[in-house]
């Protein structure tokens, strides 16, 4: 079976050939180069065959701890329980623990500290620790909310590493709510 390259080849060995002519290389030279340029490319095909592409260079390391990964595999699973009508189970309350654990770690506070549920809201703490995890969406939505705010800068009014809150987990007495004093 003849692929194109076993046509393409000579043909553009023949080419390259005249084209070096009209440029003025003159006796055997013409044909000399026609016949190389001919030759790779009939030849070069064999070991890059067709469908064979180069490889693409190493990127880093993707970062799974805490990262878009592991929020949208927690989107993901809320909206699977939202649209089949069940409820949340301990494993959201287990991927929502490791997130803010995870962000807890990046400030350098481990989830053992006593300043935790002052950072989370007490509230939030007490979602994250209880053994009948079962909050609505709303709920769920005031917890991501929480474990976001742990690491905004603080001089983010309202956003000091205390939770904004809402009507389900209010915000700790005394901390600013969604930037009011």
């Amino acid at each position: 079976m003849m692929k194109r390259w076993d046509v393409l080849g000579p043909l553009c060995g023949i080419a390259t050939g005249l084209v070096a002519f009209a440029f003025g290389v003159q006796g055997w030279r013409p044909v000399l180069i026609g016949v190389i340029v001919a030759g790779l490319f009939v030849w070069a095909p064999r070991f890059w065959p067709e469908g064979r592409y180069l490889r693409w260079p190493r990127v880093g390391k993707r970062i799974h701890r805490g990262g878009s990964h592991q929020v949208s595999r927690l989107a993901s699973s809320i909206s699977r329980r939202n649209r089949s009508g069940a409820r949340p189970d301990a494993s959201l309350q287990h991927r929502l623990r490791r997130l803010a654990t995870t962000k807890l770690n990046r400030l350098g506070i481990s989830w053992d500290d006593p300043r935790v549920p002052e950072l989370l809201g007490p509230a939030v703490h007490e979602a994250l620790t209880t053994e009948t995890f079962s909050p609505t969406i709303d709920e769920i939505a005031a917890i991501i909310t929480a474990i976001e705010n742990l690491d905004a800068p603080a001089d983010t009014p309202g956003t000091a590493h205390q939770p904004t809150g809402t009507s389900h987990y209010p915000a700790p007495a005394g901390g600013p709510r969604d930037g009011a004093s």
